[in-house]
């Protein structure tokens, strides 16, 4: 589909996108943020799951998985988030990946519920939480997919577990986005499992996969945009061939192409396992979802006045945009992050 696709990758992203373009259909603004979007979700999970396997992409083989890589999780992931399908797969697909490269008990208690799609998990980063014993305490905020997850992996102290959501609190969170879940995790002395030493390449790894989603989201909606502006008709002419509109529509269109071209060199460095992944993946989510915020915003805008109404889909892909901004770091924290972990320190005046 991409020319940085191989054949297998592309086969794979051309099965997942059938996949979508059935499960979303002609569905509207209105019904994917409420009941009918929850029953389209979980329809689409069992599917997902057990036709497809998606979640066992890059869990090993020993474990029934397909022994693929986070290469090919960020193309599942890029076309899930092209449509906005409220499923859990971002963060069970990356748990899998992590269980499967992780201590053998902890990938053996849950890397089958993964597989088969009948366990959904969910990462936890920041808050206070503390471990001592072989138990974590405090809280976490703004957990993605936090509510209904079965599992948590939990980055604390630098080690990264595994704790059972029977053993945890989670409380949901009302956010912008309507098509995918948030939530208040809390630990009391949580009996946890150790996954493995380094809970920060999780995070890295997560900030890859939502740029490499918010760069395929930011190319739906320059094409809806295009689609609409080629075919909305005003003074006898359609509005596309209105110079300022077709300005508007080229600054969009470098920022998306620059948008993919950065998600995807931050998933080849995860795929690589570089050492400077931490930089390439805070500067590839910060970069990839201002892109998505502007041209979401520009397709309200580009669309009229049905663009930000329940009737159309560009509000959805707007507050999309806003939360994945605001998610493991503002912009301003990101900025803060990569000038610490680059050493760019201001450089002394001259005199």
């Amino acid at each position: 589909m991409y020319e940085t696709d191989s054949p297998e990758q592309a086969a794979l992203r051309e099965t997942v996108r059938d996949f979508c373009r059935h499960h979303t259909g002609h569905r509207t603004g209105h019904q994917t943020g409420h009941q009918t979007g929850h029953q389209t979700g979980v329809t689409a999970w069992k599917r997902l799951t057990g036709e497809l396997g998606l979640t066992a992409l890059a869990v090993d083989e020993r474990y029934d998985g397909m022994g693929a890589t986070v290469g090919e999780v960020a193309i599942a992931a890029e076309e899930l988030g092209r449509v906005l399908l409220p499923v859990p797969f971002l963060s069970t697909a990356l748990a899998g990946a992590l269980l499967s490269a992780g201590e053998s008990a902890a990938a053996e208690a849950f890397l089958p519920g993964i597989v088969t799609g009948t366990l959904t998990a969910a990462l936890v980063f920041g808050g206070d939480i503390t471990a001592r014993g072989g138990r974590l305490a405090g809280t976490a905020r703004h957990v993605l997919d936090g509510d209904g997850a079965g599992l948590f992996l939990v980055g604390a102290e630098g080690t990264l577990y595994a704790v059972r959501a029977e053993d945890a609190a989670a409380e949901p969170t009302g956010t912008l986005d309507q098509t995918r879940s948030q939530a208040t995790v809390t630990f009391r002395a949580a009996p946890a499992m150790v996954v493995g030493p380094d809970d920060e390449r999780a995070e890295n790894l997560m900030r890859v996969l939502i740029a490499a989603e918010s760069a395929a989201a930011a190319e739906h909606c320059l094409d809806t945009t295009v689609d609409y502006l080629k075919a909305r008709r005003q003074f006898g002419r359609p509005i596309g061939s209105f110079q300022a509109l077709k300005h508007r529509c080229a600054d969009l269109a470098v920022g998306v192409a620059s948008a993919r071209a950065t998600a995807h060199a931050a998933v080849e460095s995860a795929v690589a396992g570089d050492r400077d992944l931490a930089v390439v993946a805070a500067l590839a989510k910060l970069y990839c979802t201002d892109v998505f915020w502007r041209t979401a915003a520009e397709m309200v805008q580009l669309h009229g006045g049905i663009g930000f109404t329940w009737e159309h889909e560009a509000h959805r892909y707007l507050k999309r945009a806003k939360t994945s901004q605001l998610l493991l770091g503002t912009p301003g924290e990101l900025r803060r992050l990569v000038g610490e972990l680059a050493d760019l320190r201001q450089a002394p005046a001259a005199t």
